[in-house]
C-alpha cells in the first residue's frame, strides 16, 4: 500500500505520521543534518532506494557533504555488508 493511498483513505494516520516525523527530525541533541545522515544509513540497510534518495538529498540540503553521505553509507556497509548498496541506483544519482 502506498502512502498516497493511505493518505486518501486514512488522512489522520498520515497527519500523525508527519507530526511524529517533524518531532523526531527537529534539532535537539543531534542536528537535522546528523539525523538525515543516520536515515541515509538506515534506508540503505532497508534497501529503500526512494527513501535513500530522499534522505541523502535532505542531508545535502542541510549542509552535509557528499563525503559525509558516502561515510554514512560506509557505516551501513560495515554493519550489513556491501549488498546494501548493490541495486540502489539513487546512490549514483545523489553522489555523482
Amino acid at each position: 500500500m502506498s502512502l498516497e493511498l493511505i493518505a486518501a483513505q486514512q488522512p489522520e494516520v498520515i497527519r500523525a505520521l508527519y507530526r511524529f516525523k517533524n518531532e523526531v527530525f527537529k534539532d535537539d541533541h543531534l542536528t537535522f543534518k546528523e539525523k538525515e545522515l543516520i536515515a541515509v544509513a538506515v534506508t540503505a540497510v532497508l534497501k529503500c532506494d526512494e527513501c535513500l534518495e530522499l534522505h541523502a538529498n535532505k542531508a545535502l540540503e542541510a549542509g552535509a557533504t557528499k563525503d559525509q553521505v558516502r561515510e554514512a553509507l560506509s557505516v551501513a556497509m560495515y554493519l550489513a555488508g556491501p549488498s546494501v548498496i548493490v541495486g540502489m541506483p539513487s546512490i549514483n544519482k545523489v553522489l555523482s
